[in-house]
């Protein structure tokens, strides 16, 4: 999907040639007159431009899927990462969410609600027994945990690891539709970088 990796801040060379892994690199299209794509060879008027990536030191909790990545951490255990809810509870909410998906093509916003609203209140895991840690959320991204000794901050990759480690089915009770996204997802660690050709 990426034409290159980006890894030098800068556009051009003293020269006034774009610099290669830069923001300007010309894998990405071309503005310029005369010159062609490195990637599909073709002039400005019919190089579509092509996406780059910056590939993050450190994940980054991307602000607009804050409130989501909130609910997800309250709503499974910190220990096994299972949904809070008993079997029982999740083969039923997952037949509910089963049929409505059949019908409609999407998942229950209601049945995801529902399914929230009772695991956030569970004090103790169904599957393996632990007492559950309340976690809040300090804007604008910065999660704590509270634990025996106090608390304690999450880092995004804390979040990360914990958000891949949810199985399929409890992502989908919660909403997220794990053919189309995860909740690990929401932690970036790469950024896409635009062609040059759809820059201001």
């Amino acid at each position: 999907m990426s034409a290159t990796r980006i890894i030098t801040p800068d556009t051009y060379d003293e020269d006034g040639t774009p610099i290669e892994t830069g923001l300007m690199d010309e894998r990405l299209g071309t503005v310029e007159p005369g010159r062609r794509c490195k990637l599909c060879g073709n002039p400005v008027g019919e190089c579509i431009g092509h996406f780059g990536h910056i590939e993050l030191v450190r994940p980054v909790i991307h602000v607009g899927f804050v409130k989501i990545l909130h609910k997800v951490l309250r709503a499974t255990c910190w220990r096994c990462y299972r949904l809070l809810l008993p079997e029982d509870e999740i083969k039923f909410f997952l037949a509910e969410m089963e049929k409505h998906e059949a019908e409609t093509g999407e998942l229950s916003d209601e049945v995801a609600e529902e399914v929230f609203r009772r695991a956030s209140r569970t004090v103790t895991c169904p599957h393996c027994g632990e007492t559950q840690r309340k976690v809040r959320l300090e804007k604008p991204t910065a999660f704590y945990e509270e634990t025996e000794v106090g608390s304690i901050r999450l880092t995004p990759i804390d979040v990360r690891e914990r958000c891949e480690r949810i199985p399929d089915t409890d992502c989908k009770l919660l909403g997220i539709n794990p053919k189309y996204a995860r909740p690990e997802w929401m932690v970036l660690t790469v950024l896409p970088v635009p062609p040059v050709c759809v820059r201001p």
